[in-house]
């Protein structure tokens, strides 16, 4: 099949249902995609909920951060919030526009392998200490009122919703080089999925989901386990870039949250060059924070 060019078309406007209805469950990755979603029930539903029962009894540490404050609470962003998923599975339905059910999913299966480590990674900081905040009990919205009742809020840091975003705007721009996209639509999809990703992780204070602790480990664990992808240069630029038009709160508390990110993805490097493992400098920052 000859791939289709799609020079002006956003990614947004493909429908995720077509991924999800054909790649996701499609021969070539169905294995892959089956082994991943079992990891994820364990790594973040089980294990939340787990704990919850009292059934797991793992440290648990409040993470909250001074800088938090400084970002207002705002509710309407929820929305962007809960895009995440979608972030990535959009493009996997460009794929099979442009190439077709059965490469679209051979190309999944390599997103869903990574995808799975993500998670596997994650679970080496959850299952050692579980991190939270004191987010707001805001109900008055229906994305909200789901979120308190499926997020028992155990596994803040790293946050997976960062991880997962500059891991897949990693990933597409590798696929837009391998594969047989026109110069246009690398440069429309990249530039589409990148300002995505750091929206989303703005985001993720806006609804006080998470803390500015958690945004550091998150890049410094992507950059760690898929230097195939995402390099160190990578992860800098990105948190030069976040809150550059920060909203209800002045660009010097903007910098402050930026600098407190970049001085703590900086620490991560430094300790894991002594470390024997990347996740020990996470390690060590939770039983610190805890102290």
């Amino acid at each position: 099949m000859k791939p289709r060019i799609y020079d002006n078309k956003p990614l947004k406007s493909f429908n995720p249902l077509v991924a999800y209805a054909g790649v996701l469950f499609g021969p070539p990755s169905f294995i892959t995609n089956f082994k991943c979603f079992v990891t994820i029930l364990k790594e973040f539903f089980f294990l939340q909920y787990f704990e919850k029962f009292h059934i797991l009894h793992i440290p648990i540490v409040h993470v909250d951060h001074p800088l938090d404050k400084k970002i207002p609470f705002t509710p309407e962003k929820v929305k962007i919030y809960l895009d995440f998923i979608n972030l990535w599975v959009r493009p996997l339905a460009m794929l099979v526009k442009k190439f077709g059910f059965w490469h679209a999913s051979r190309l999944t299966k390599q997103w869903m392998l990574r995808f799975r480590k993500l998670y596997q990674c994650c679970g080496k900081i959850y299952h050692f200490r579980l991190t939270t905040t004191d987010r707001p009990q805001y109900k008055e919205m229906r994305e909200f009122r789901q979120i308190h009742a499926l997020d028992p809020h155990f596994l803040c840091v790293p946050s997976l919703h960062v991880a997962t975003v500059f891991l897949a705007f990693g990933f597409y721009r590798h696929i837009f080089e391998t594969e047989d996209f026109t110069e246009t639509e690398k440069r429309l999809w990249g530039e589409e999925l990148y300002k995505g990703a750091l929206e989303i992780t703005e985001t993720v204070l806006y609804v006080k989901q998470h803390s500015v602790n958690c945004i550091p480990a998150a890049l410094y664990l992507v950059t760690q386990n898929f230097p195939e992808w995402i390099t160190l240069d990578d992860a800098r630029k990105f948190i030069s870039q976040l809150f550059l038009t920060p909203e209800g709160f002045s660009e010097e508390e903007a910098y402050q949250v930026r600098e407190h990110i970049r001085v703590t993805f900086e620490q991560y490097l430094v300790d894991g060059k002594k470390s024997a493992n990347w996740y020990e400098p996470i390690w060590e920052f939770l039983v610190n924070y805890e102290a």
